[in-house]
């Protein structure tokens, strides 16, 4: 046995012993749910944690742990669990009807999103992020009369057909079930490579440039946002689109998300998970010319392009995203984005510090509330982080739960709400030194 798996029998024996309730409710789950959870993310080994609820930054498994949550259920859960102002708002909800014909607190909502984010002339409504930027797509070649997309190698952008490929930094397809024709109009692009993208756009056959200004499947390696800038400026060249995947970067790096952060602002943008503080609800907003193609009055001249839904203006998901939003303004002038982002800095620097002092290299990534760890001796770049093997970094996060900090094996991410604060991230700086005192990843070290 090598020193990995001795490592891997050892975590997996430590989480056993901790969670023999979710252990036992995996095995009931599974006959029920496919994999015994509702999604691909939720699921790790050697079982899947359950929980029973959550208050503020912490949430309790059914074993009866407290944890201090860093996954934020996909990072969703920026104003964390059982925010005032959203339990507020879902008894509003409830006492109008949970659906309701062209109710008034849409167009109350996307008021609310044009006066918050750069570029939001227009907005549509939808229940996701993957259904946002399938919505966004479909605009823009209808807009633009191409078929072509540009995507970022290593970036994820929903799970339609289409935008499952290139995740992984190279061209690979993503499972199974998917045909080849869904991904035949994807170009794939390194980030930051200026040369290739303008040689791309040169065909004049590109309706979009799809882009998520935190990179943050790839692992937030942004740099100073110049790149963000050049594709402005070329695709505005080229007739081309831009299109901000703004469903981790939106009101997360600012309340006006990544356009704001970054000072760009993109033809369209799509927006998820924090837009309704968990609530399901996604939004396409963009330039009136070009949102226009789904104007189903006829006022709008050229092609159209179809979409709709029937839980698109859910009532109760209007009004959290109505409280999150005035929410997020406040905290943008007040000060809370650079406080959360300071935080965000300090549990960065605090495990590249104790990892350094077991004998250990890591690198940290922090971008706005959000940290990844990559376990990479030496020069650390988007590159190398693509092919390292992260099976032990995987394992790390798996000893994390067991002392009492909720993050996802194989995620990598640490989300911050603001509702952590400095005693938080102190304690999950002791929790990995713990870990790695505990469990011996020295020796697991690949050479």
């Amino acid at each position: 046995m090598s020193a990995l798996q001795s490592l891997e029998v050892a975590i997996h024996a430590a989480w056993r012993e901790r969670t023999p309730q979710s252990a036992a409710w995996h095995e009931r789950a599974q006959a029920a749910l496919v994999g015994g959870v509702s999604g691909t993310v939720r699921f790790f080994q050697p079982f899947p944690a359950y929980f029973e609820g959550g208050q503020g930054a912490h949430v309790t498994d059914i074993d009866g742990h407290d944890y201090i949550d860093c996954f934020l259920c996909g990072a969703c859960l920026l104003l964390v669990h059982r925010a005032p102002a959203l339990m507020d708002a879902i008894a509003e909800g409830a006492s109008r009807g949970s659906l309701i014909l062209n109710p008034r607190h849409s167009t109350e909502t996307a008021e609310m999103l044009q006066a918050l984010v750069p570029g939001a002339e227009r907005v549509r409504f939808l229940n996701s992020g993957t259904e946002a930027v399938m919505s966004a797509l479909r605009f823009a070649r209808a807009f633009t009369g191409r078929a072509k997309i540009i995507k970022f190698l290593g970036t994820y952008h929903g799970m339609e057909d289409q935008m499952l490929v290139g995740l992984d930094g190279r061209a690979n397809v993503l499972g199974a079930g998917i045909p080849p024709g869904a991904v035949e109009d994807i170009i794939m692009l390194h980030f930051g490579d200026e040369d290739a993208l303008h040689a791309a756009l040169a065909g004049g056959d590109v309706a979009a440039v799809l882009m998520d200004p935190s990179m943050h499947h790839g692992g937030l390696w942004v740099g100073d946002g110049r790149f963000h800038h050049a594709v402005r400026d070329m695709t505005a060249k080229a007739g081309t689109l831009l299109i901000f995947d703004e469903v981790i970067a939106g009101f997360r790096l600012a309340a006006g998300g990544g356009q704001q952060h970054f000072g760009v602002t993109a033809d369209l943008a799509v927006f998820g998970k924090a837009f309704s503080a968990g609530e399901k609800l996604g939004a396409v907003t963009g330039r009136a010319d070009v949102m226009g193609v789904a104007d189903p009055s006829g006022r709008s001249k050229g092609p159209f392009a179809f979409q709709s839904g029937t839980g698109n203006d859910t009532t109760v998901a209007q009004l959290c995203a109505q409280a999150a939003m005035r929410d997020y303004a406040q905290r943008q002038a007040d000060g809370g984005y650079d406080r959360i982002g300071a935080l965000a800095r300090r549990l960065g620097d605090g495990l590249v510090a104790t990892f350094a002092a077991h004998g250990l290299a890591l690198h940290a990534n922090t971008l706005g509330p959000i940290v990844r760890i990559f376990m990479i001796n030496g020069a650390a770049d988007y590159d190398r982080a693509s092919i390292t093997n992260r099976k032990q970094l995987n394992l790390f996060h798996l000893a994390l739960l067991t002392e009492g900090v909720l993050t996802i094996p194989g995620s990598n991410d640490f989300f911050l709400s603001f509702a952590h604060c400095e005693a938080d991230i102190e304690a999950i700086i002791a929790a990995a030194a713990r870990v790695l005192t505990r469990f011996d990843f020295v020796g697991a070290v690949e050479p």
